[in-house]
């Protein structure tokens, strides 16, 4: 078992951090104990060498007052680290590696190897849980026209490091110098995983169009999206709905998506909008619509997840979130699904550190999946794994997990937002997943039911599911 001293000061964010890194992360045995110390050291109780492994303390080691405040945030341009130059051997996404936290070692490196022990010049515990508790989206107010933390105002996006789990990479350099110290340390196994989720905005298109729109939409379809074919099914779809044949809905891609994660071996989440705060931006659909019904009833007898899209003005709103997750409850109840836990994510990928978390955790729910950007794909917390989450204001643990978002097909594709053609993204998701793999970590992936009718974007799923 590892002893880890670390110094008095922040004693609920240390206990946090040390145990998702530690204890999660790695799945090491471990005690932590406070000392009068200036750096955190870990030994081996069972090491009669006494070997150590000392790590630099500098973002815990702020005066409180400055908690939250610009003072408190990573000075400018950071600093970077070739880690190819010294006798790392953990996977890296690249050699050049940027410090958010932490100060050389007495050699001038960031890595410093002497009789017995090693030290490292990053604070890992630190910059793993500025990013991880979104810290600087409390800090800095920047917010776009939905009130969301954009991309660009990241330091990540600032620094160019949105693309790679950055806190993966540290935790894979300390448990390289871990098992340079001990040998015979076993870390946790981990399972790559490709993560599947639809958020339900528009379950059916062709039933809530009128013939007008619907005319307007397939000349869209043969002027501006270049398919011939869709524009046939459009019509078909509107003739079939017309005669009351809802299944043959343009939108209700249901079915397919849920075989082609049965072919793969994978289960899709599909999260289902229960409110309408936002008015017809929340969707135009009720839960308990008999059509919708049978929907979660197919989706919960095919072994798939049903999950929580909160409408449009809940990230702020406690009461609200709670009013529709128990809204989503009893129709499942009323449908005879009977799931054990709930997770979802917030509409429009509107959230805000660290309420949103706070509301869903006092809500009851068991997981929330919204943090990627909406105009940037990437690592916005820094990795690819599950994760507990700390609230940094009341700074304390909250009973729920963030399942980093990385990828929502809108963000890839749309004009506003990267603005991607079909093979760029497809190269980008292709990319994050292979990073996702190296670590054996979540590939967690958006796509709306109601963006697969293209024949072009439905290959493009299908692409990258299979590459």
């Amino acid at each position: 078992m590892l002893r880890l001293a670390h110094p008095p000061t922040f004693s609920a964010e240390r206990a946090y951090i040390c145990e998702v890194l530690l204890g999660q992360f790695l799945g090491i045995p471990y005690v932590a104990v406070t000392e009068e110390r200036e750096d955190v050291r870990i030994t081996c109780l069972d090491d009669p060498d006494g070997r150590e492994l000392r790590l630099v303390d500098d973002f815990f080691a702020q005066p409180e007052a400055d908690w939250l405040t610009p003072r408190s945030m990573p000075q400018r341009p950071l600093p970077r680290w070739t880690v190819d130059e010294s006798s790392i051997t953990a996977p890296l996404v690249h050699p050049v590696l940027p410090i958010l936290y932490g100060k050389p070692c007495a050699n001038g490196s960031y890595l410093q190897a002497d009789d017995g022990r090693i030290t490292i010049g990053i604070d890992i515990a630190g910059s793993s849980f500025f990013l991880l508790t979104r810290y600087e989206e409390i800090v800095n107010k920047t917010r776009d026209d939905r009130e969301r933390f954009p991309a660009h105002a990241s330091l990540a996006w600032q620094e160019g490091f949105l693309d790679r789990p950055i806190v993966n990479e540290y935790v894979e350099i300390l448990w390289s110098c871990l098992r340079q110290l001990w040998p015979g340390l076993k870390r946790r196994s981990r399972r790559f995983q490709v993560m599947l989720s639809h958020d339900v905005d528009w379950p059916l298109g062709i039933v809530a169009a009128s013939p007008m729109k619907v005319i307007k939409n397939a000349a869209g379809d043969l002027l501006y999206r270049k398919s011939a074919n869709l524009l046939l099914r459009r019509i078909r779809s509107f003739y079939a709905v017309s005669r009351g044949n809802r299944d043959a809905d343009l939108y209700n891609t249901f079915d397919w998506i849920m075989d082609r994660s049965e072919q793969m071996g994978l289960s899709s989440a599909f999260y289902f909008l229960c409110g309408r705060t936002g008015g017809e931006i929340d969707g135009v659909y009720e839960l308990d619509d008999p059509w919708i019904k049978g929907l979660l009833q197919r989706i919960h007898q095919r072994g798939h997840e049903i999950g929580l899209h909160p409408s449009y003005h809940t990230f702020r709103d406690p009461q609200q979130l709670k009013r529709e997750y128990e809204r989503l409850r009893q129709v499942a109840e009323e449908a005879g699904i009977r799931q054990e836990a709930y997770g979802g994510r917030q509409h429009y990928l509107r959230w805000e550190a660290p309420l949103t978390w706070q509301i869903w955790a006092d809500a009851g729910l068991s997981y929330d999946s919204t943090l990627s950007y909406a105009d940037h794909a990437g690592f916005r917390c820094g990795t690819c794994y599950e994760f507990p989450v700390f609230n940094a204001v009341t700074r304390k643990p909250l009973s729920l997990r963030e399942r980093p978002l990385l990828v929502m097909e809108c963000t890839l594709l749309e004009k506003q937002y990267m603005n991607l053609d079909r093979e760029e993204a497809a190269a980008y998701m292709q990319m994050l997943k292979r990073r996702c793999q190296l670590y054996q970590g979540n590939f967690t992936l958006l796509w709306h039911n109601n963006l697969l009718v293209h024949p072009q974007d439905a290959e493009l799923y299908q692409y990258v599911l299979q590459a």
